[in-house]
């Protein structure tokens, strides 16, 4: 290399990287004199001249290389940008090996700064502020700076004008593809709207219940809604595109099909606790089951048993067969300090805790009672009524009915105590009761009575006393009469006496003379099995 001929470039006023070249400026080129005495300025011309020879003597390959592809770089996207950016000028601009990493880097970062297509290297404007650029709104990144306000360092935004839409932002559908998830479930909206937004899977991108495998126990990939996360579908969605499902109320988690599998592994039921059997109480639609008790999982048809109190003054108590009429002694409790006071003619199970409630006729009071244990029934306060029939309806209200007054009336089930009372009128007119029993319908949720003198059923309104029949035996007047709500059947189960009967409580007046009772019995009801 001729040392007497190297010389600095200028390209627009502003200082470019040394250029080194064995003949000097290829234009505008000035040669004053040594390298060690040239001045920064004394060229001028393009900016585009490239250097061929090696930066010192000594380090000649990759120096050349670099510096090379660093100067042509530099000037060339320095002279497009417009900008009056420049590289380090060494001091004394003469270049060497040593700064060739440093300029190469510089222009590496410069040459890339002006790709529109490049996020990483470009601010794009994000009009919707969800962190993605509009590609067609992009400036040249400048290395080390942030982005202007407004800007981002990426191109990623296929609509700029929707927040919910960008790259990824239905990240269960696509990860990588530009669509629009209103509902912030993971899935695209399937019909975006906007021609540049990729379509998804989503049905429904307005309800975040609503998406492809919502409902994995129906379809594990159809688009369903299951908006009580029971993973099981609407069976009548809103959204026009869902594909109906199997849950028959989507608003409670406790329903779905199966949900009652010991009563019925495939209808769909409610089963608040979670025992098996489904909720006799439901809306429509969903498949009545045959649990008066969906509060709690220790009552229901498979752990409780038709029983009577015996009229034997022994404090016995009997199992009744309805298939047979068999009355057997099932359980007992303790009478050692009752004496000749016990005459329990009616019975009733509280449903938050299953405790046994009775009537002691004999000292005009309630009792509580445990037929599995033995023990010695706890007597609540006298009330000093002649109480035929009692009965709790599933919200533990706690009722019964005062022969002596025709009256119906409500009980504190903690104390015994009489807290209100209603005379009992049909179509107007008073009720004669003088026998009867009671029980509670938890299906039509309504409070029965079995009104002896007229051989009928009616059902009673606690809150003013009206009555209204639902089934006429038309049989004569019947004398002791038991009543009991049967969840299976649906229907009810009375005596006088010893006669049985099943009957219908639909208004049809049907009924069945079941076989005689082994021996008469005052009341019929439900209690828990004894383990």
């Amino acid at each position: 290399m001729n040392m007497s001929h190297w010389s600095g470039c200028c390209v627009g006023g502003a200082v470019a990287l040394l250029v080194f070249a064995a003949g000097g400026c290829t234009t505008g080129c000035v040669d004053d004199g040594v390298a060690w005495t040239q001045k920064t300025d004394a060229c001028v011309g393009s900016a585009t001249d490239s250097a061929t020879d090696s930066a010192t003597t000594g380090e000649t390959d990759s120096a050349s290389a670099s510096a090379t592809e660093t100067a042509t770089a530099t000037a060339t996207e320095t002279a497009s940008a417009g900008s009056m950016s420049a590289t380090a000028t060494m001091g004394s601009m003469s270049a060497s090996a040593t700064e060739t990493d440093s300029a190469t880097e510089t222009a590496s970062a410069s040459a890339s700064a002006t790709d529109p297509t490049d996020g990483g290297d470009s601010w794009c404007l994000d009009g919707d502020m969800d962190g993605f650029g509009d590609p067609e709104m992009c400036i040249p990144s400048v290395p080390g700076e942030d982005p202007p306000d407004g800007y981002v360092p990426n191109d990623g935004d296929c609509d700029d004008t929707d927040p919910f839409t960008f790259v990824g932002a239905a990240e269960l559908d696509d990860p990588e593809a530009c669509m629009r998830d209103e509902d912030d479930d993971g899935w695209g909206d399937d019909a975006p709207g906007n021609p540049d937004v990729v379509p998804g899977l989503d049905c429904d991108d307005g309800d975040s219940a609503t998406f492809p495998g919502a409902a994995p126990l129906d379809d594990p990939e159809a688009c369903m809604t299951d908006f009580d996360d029971d993973d099981w579908g609407d069976d009548d969605p809103d959204a026009p595109g869902a594909v109906p499902g199997s849950d028959c109320d989507d608003e409670d988690g406790s329903t779905y099909p199966g949900a009652a599998e010991v009563e019925d592994p495939e209808a769909c039921m409610r089963d608040e606790d979670d025992d098996g059997w489904g909720d006799t109480s439901v809306p429509p639609g969903v498949v009545v089951g045959s649990d008066c008790y969906d509060s709690s999982a220790d009552l229901n048809p498979g752990n409780t048993v038709l029983m009577s109190v015996l009229d034997n003054g022994a404090g016995e108590i009997g199992e009744v067969d309805p298939a047979t009429g068999q009355v057997s002694v099932y359980g007992a409790v303790d009478l050692s300090n009752y004496g000749n006071l016990w005459s329990v003619i009616s019975t009733a199970v509280n449903p938050a805790d299953g405790v046994v409630f009775g009537t002691n006729s004999a000292q005009q009071r309630l009792i509580t009672f445990d037929y599995c244990s033995g023990d010695e029934p706890v007597n609540l306060m006298q009330h000093g009524l002649t109480i035929c029939g009692i009965a709790f309806n599933d919200a533990g209200d706690f009722y019964g009915i005062d022969g002596g007054n025709d009256a119906i009336v409500t009980f504190d089930p903690g104390t015994g105590e009489v807290t209100d009372s209603k005379p009992l009128t049909l179509d107007g007119d008073p009720v004669n009761i003088s026998a009867c029993g009671m029980a509670y319908d938890c299906v039509s949720t309504r409070m029965l009575i079995s009104d002896g003198t007229g051989s009928r059923i009616l059902s009673v309104d606690p809150t003013d006393g009206t009555t209204t029949v639902v089934a006429d035996l038309n049989g004569g007047a019947w004398g002791s009469v038991g009543l009991e709500f049967d969840p299976v059947s649906k229907d009810v189960f009375t005596n006088n006496g010893t006669t049985f009967y099943q009957i219908k409580i639909d208004g049809s007046d049907d009924f069945t003379q079941l076989p005689d009772l082994s021996q008469g019995l005052n009341d019929l009801g439900y209690g828990p099995v004894c383990n």
